[in-house]
């Protein structure tokens, strides 16, 4: 931020320190995109998003989900259910460190320079509302997803 010499900068806040955890999968070919809220990243958080995912899906054949290494990914508590949907489910882990390779990545970052970059909320609420709208958006089929996550890019040759 620039300011003159000698002038403060009065940036507002509404002081809180409050979080809205999200949990996220892009589908890159369809152009869309599912999100969740959430009050904590756990493994029953997931589990819950995940169950969400196959009753969205029920008639898709097997949902292969890419995932960065997350703890509640990993999870002990996540096996029980991961067998019992093994036939509709399977999860992929990327490398560690690797979020150019994960287009919710992506998403998260766009959503972020869109809703909260630059912009005062002044209250929590106003800023959940804000989330929702951007992410409403995304529910259907965009184009804006299909191109920006599109992988081939990613495996270009340069």
């Amino acid at each position: 931020m620039w300011s003159l010499k000698g002038h403060q900068p009065e940036i507002l806040t509404y002081g809180g320190r409050k979080r809205q955890h999200l949990i996220g999968a892009v589908e890159p070919l369809a152009g869309r995109v599912h999100v969740a809220f959430s009050e904590t990243l756990k493994a029953k958080q997931f589990q819950h998003f995940l169950e969400g995912l196959l009753a969205r899906n029920k008639d898709a054949g097997k949902i292969l989900l890419i995932l960065d290494n997350a703890r509640a990914h990993h999870s002990k508590e996540l096996e029980p259910f991961l067998k019992l949907h093994e036939d509709k489910l399977e999860l992929l882990f990327l490398p560690p460190y690797s979020p150019d390779l994960n287009p919710m990545e992506w998403f998260w970052k766009f959503l972020r320079k869109k809703v909260s970059h630059n912009t005062f909320f002044g209250t929590f609420k106003e800023f959940q509302r804000a989330l929702i709208k951007f992410i409403i958006k995304f529910k259907l089929p965009s184009q804006d997803i299909k191109t920006r996550c599109n992988f081939s890019k990613i495996f270009s040759a340069s």
